[in-house]
């Protein structure tokens, strides 16, 4: 009997990088205060992070802006020098900026600070309620909004939007307050991401068959409380969404109205921006945009001229000056966003989609001209462009289930997916193929029609029960097309017998958000994992963007709709970028993938027929599968499973009723993450049908909502070990590989060692779901090793998963809260992840000890070392 405790937490839990070199190395670099002349006044200012510290704390633009990395490859510290003054004059300019947005206006304007609390031994929870109530004893305003950056052992940071008068005030050794600057709000690397955008926009590859051009959407995050501190009133009720359809129209929105306004009167031109200014505009609306920015200010003429100041201001002189984009700025913006339920923890967002079909200097130009009025906007703390995303069972079934080919015991049970939807986002699914085909002729019509599924769910259809179709999709998917491959990886079922490529969760039935560009996948919207809700609680996503494993926008409103939804999981694909450019090459997942909440996806190579090219088999890790770590760190992908090469549905555009013979294979991370989101399926029905604890079907034990930490866990502790990366068709042969590495993560997919069945799987469980645990507190469990139930397995597979709120886009430790977990056996200490001491990096732990007996006792600990509030609730032990 294999025993396997799982601890899976569905709220805010925690980890950990160091930042001491921020706090403990040169603390007086930053300078404990500056002194400038503000008036005819001198000013004191709190101590602000020195430029190379800021790089340790978020991944930005203003590394590229102010030139420090150049600095370091010549190794020259009178540059280096030079930089730290140029980002001292920036930082007070941003703080006079600050002020004069205070005192010079009726309407008095917030700023956004990096607020840091460093004070020694205690928790982030204890300094992030140091840092209130400093900020609480100087300003008269009770409600205080912070957003968390980073909490590790050695500080707490946070997003604040405060009064400079109030900032200004924030002092001591323990604190940092840092102005964010309009660069400091860009994402690393996002200057380069709108090139690429713009670029794929204007080719043959960025239009759909009808040859409209695709749009580019920006993300905002507001600074936290901005919604409620708009005109007093907020943007809406409480978690509500709001769409506005053309920038110049109907600008009354509350809050979200005065941001456009005041970014749309930044950006037009002087004659044009005459005509439009209003009196409910805000005073940083009246502060032209190149003086907005430190680099293309006045005060900076003068200096060292770099290349990104000289970016900067030949860009606002030869679009916004010009007035040469005045017409897109007015006709060419679609706005939308939503406003948070939560202002006291998560900032509310916006979306701005951008389009201009002229040549390719004029778009460009004009769009980065936007991104710098955003980032200018006193309420916008975050800024980010959605990546281009691309598109990364028979076999897969026993290989999952049993490892013995024909074997499926779970699908002999009945356990199929019967009861569950799954909703996927793809290029669309063909729905008259006999693997979606519904026989009952009241329900087998076209999409949209009276008797075909369309935009509202419908449980009485046989199988997809919902179909979206977004942006420029065609409700319908292109010959041999990726979703329709995915979507009967997932749930396919012929209607009429056993078919040659059935689904992993062939009871399950589908809802379908078809986000295609005509051939090309995928426009994704906004309100992606709102399809099929609220009855599917299982997201396919096998689609990603390439960001060298950076955390972005859409990493982070995955991991704030998990978080928000507890009983929700999200399974990506992690991407097929691990040859790219050589073998084995790092930091290759793509995002979503980088997500802290979901579970990224890599393949390994399958079996029998499908075996490629004579393939090592299922035990090995295939060339493709993009590798970890995030750029933070984490280990990625989370979990493997069969890609290379997949047998399922094949899409015939033209014809009904195309069945076995046009069966199509497909290799990717694409084909592994659904074969995940299937067995995901079958692991939810497990728990609602009544089979835990048994391993029998038994209504009175019914868990009718396992968390979707909960099943991430389950798939994470019975994973298994593969021996390698299968390098042979590129001329490497075998490159070793161990649990826990950035090849495989927790391993190999499967099911028999992830729950019990009785008489048919070698593991027994006990579980705890939604558990709390209180900052600086430790739940111990005790369990006992028992055999009698047959199970011959001599290991203890303990695992610890917890879901947190989403981090800002670039963090640099993305996880925000620190459980630890530890196992107490035969008078040792065991902790997770290989290590010989507590994970701080990643909010996935596992324990596996060999060789236990039958009535032994373990003891489980799970201790909230350090997070960033009074408690974390929702964990699980199973």
């Amino acid at each position: 009997m294999k025993i396997i405790l799982l601890l899976s937490s569905i709220v805010s839990l925690a980890i950990l990088i160091s930042l001491a070199y921020i706090y403990g190395h040169d603390r007086n670099h930053g300078q404990a205060t500056n002194n400038a002349d503000f008036g005819e006044k001198k000013m004191e200012y709190p101590r602000h992070l020195t430029f190379q510290q800021l790089q340790l704390l978020v991944a930005t633009e203003t590394i590229s802006d102010f030139g420090y990395t150049s600095s370091l490859s010549n190794d020259d510290d009178l540059l280096d020098a030079q930089v730290e003054s140029t980002w001292n004059d920036a930082v007070l300019y941003e703080w006079t900026k600050a002020l004069n947005g205070e005192t010079s206006s009726s309407q008095k304007q917030k700023y956004p600070y990096i607020l840091c609390h460093s004070g020694e031994n205690m928790s982030g929870y204890e300094r992030r309620l140091a840092l209130t109530s400093t900020i609480k004893s100087i300003q008269q305003d009770s409600k205080i909004y912070l957003g968390t950056l980073y909490n590790k052992d050695d500080s707490f940071c946070a997003f604040g939007h405060l009064y400079a008068s109030v900032a200004i005030n924030i002092v001591g050794d323990e604190y940092v307050v840092q102005p964010v600057l309009p660069s400091l709000k860009m994402i690393k690397g996002l200057i380069d991401a709108m090139k690429e955008e713009i670029s794929d926009v204007l080719s043959d590859s960025g239009t759909n068959t009808a040859g409209n051009y695709r749009k580019i959407t920006i993300d905002m995050d507001l600074c936290p409380g901005v919604d409620v501190d708009k005109n007093g009133s907020g943007m809406g009720k409480g978690g509500s969404s709001f769409q506005e359809a053309e920038a110049e129209e109907d600008l009354e929105l509350e809050g979200m109205g005065d941001i456009m306004e005041a970014i749309t009167n930044m950006l037009l031109s002087v004659d044009a921006e005459s005509s439009t200014v209003t009196s409910s505009s805000t005073s940083s609306s009246f502060l032209p945009l190149s003086q907005q920015v430190y680099l293309t200010s006045e005060a900076y003429i003068g200096q060292t001229t770099s290349s990104r100041a000289e970016m900067w201001s030949n860009l606002l002189e030869e679009n916004q000056s010009s007035g040469r984009c005045d017409g897109t700025y007015k006709r060419g913006l679609k706005w939308n966003g939503s406003q948070t339920a939560r202002p006291d923890l998560f900032p509310s967002h916006m979306q701005v989609e951008y389009s201009n079909s002229g040549e390719m200097e004029t778009a460009l130009g004009c769009a980065l001209v936007l991104l710098l009025a955003i980032s200018a906007n006193p309420d916008v703390c975050s800024v980010d462009v959605q990546r281009s995303v691309k598109t990364h069972n028979l076999i897969a079934n026993y290989l999952t289930e049993s490892e013995i080919e024909d074997v499926t015991p779970f699908q002999d049970e009945g356990i199929d997916g019967t009861g569950e939807v799954v909703a996927i986002s793809d290029s669309g699914v063909d729905i008259d193929n006999c693997y979606f085909y519904d026989p009952n002729t009241n329900k087998n019509g076209p999409v949209g029609s009276p008797t075909g599924p369309g935009p509202l769910v419908d449980l009485s259809f046989q199988k997809v029960v919902q179909y979206v179709a977004y942006a420029y999709a065609d409700s319908g998917d292109a010959y041999n097309g990726h979703g329709t491959h995915v979507a009967g990886t997932i749930a396919g079922k012929r209607y009429d017998r056993e078919g040659a490529a059935d689904g992993i969760a062939s009871g399950a039935k589908l809802a379908v958000l078809d986000a295609g560009r005509g051939a090309d996948c995928c426009y994704i919207p906004f309100n992606v994992l709102d399809t099929g809700a609220p009855h599917a609680k299982i997201h396919s996503a096998s689609w990603g963007s390439s960001t060298r494993g950076q955390y972005t926008s859409q990493d982070r409103f995955f991991d704030q709709f998990m978080y928000e939804n507890d009983d929700f999981l999200v399974i990506t694909s992690a991407g097929n970028k691990g040859s790219d450019g050589g073998l084995d090459v790092p930091k290759t997942v793509g995002s979503p993938a980088n997500s802290k909440n979901g579970i990224a996806v890599g393949a390994t190579v399958s079996w029998g027929s499908s075996l490629p090219y004579r393939g090592y088999g299922p035990s090995f890790v295939t060339y493709f599968s993009s590798r970890g770590p995030t750029a933070d760190g984490r280990m990625k992908p989370d979990l493997m499973a069969p890609g290379n090469k997949m047998l399922s549905a094949g899409a015939r555009p033209n014809e009904q009723g195309e069945c076995d013979s046009d069966l199509v294979y497909k290799a990717g991370t694409s084909m592994a993450a659904p074969v995940v989101s299937g067995t995901a399926a079958k692991i939810r029905q497990y728990f609602r049908q009544g089979y835990y604890p048994s391993g029998e079907k038994n209504s009175d034990d019914a868990y009718p909502n396992p968390s979707g930490g909960l099943l991430k866990a389950v798939l994470l502790n019975g994973a298994q070990a593969l021996l390698g990366v299968d390098n042979v068709i590129r001329g490497g042969g075998v490159t070793p590989s161990a649990p826990y590495d950035n090849n495989q993560g927790f391993g190999r997919l499967s099911l028999q060692d992830s729950v019990y069945l009785a008489g048919k799987t070698n593991v027994q469980l006990k579980i705890w779901d939604r558990e709390s645990v209180p900052d600086g507190g430790t739940n111990t469990y005790d369990v006992t090793i028992d055999k009698s139930g047959g199970c011959q397995s001599k290991d203890l597979s303990v695992t610890l998963v917890w879901m947190e709120e989403g981090s800002p886009s670039g963090c640099t430790a993305c996880v925000l809260h620190d459980l630890d977990l530890s196992v107490s056996f035969r008078g040792k200490t065991y902790y997770p992840n290989g290590r010989s001491s507590p994970d701080r990096t990643n909010n996935s732990e596992r324990v596996v000890i060999n060789g236990v007996q039958d009535g032994e006792t373990a003891t489980i600990s799970v201790n909230a070392h350090n997070i960033a509030k009074s408690d974390q609730t929702g964990y699980s032990v199973l």
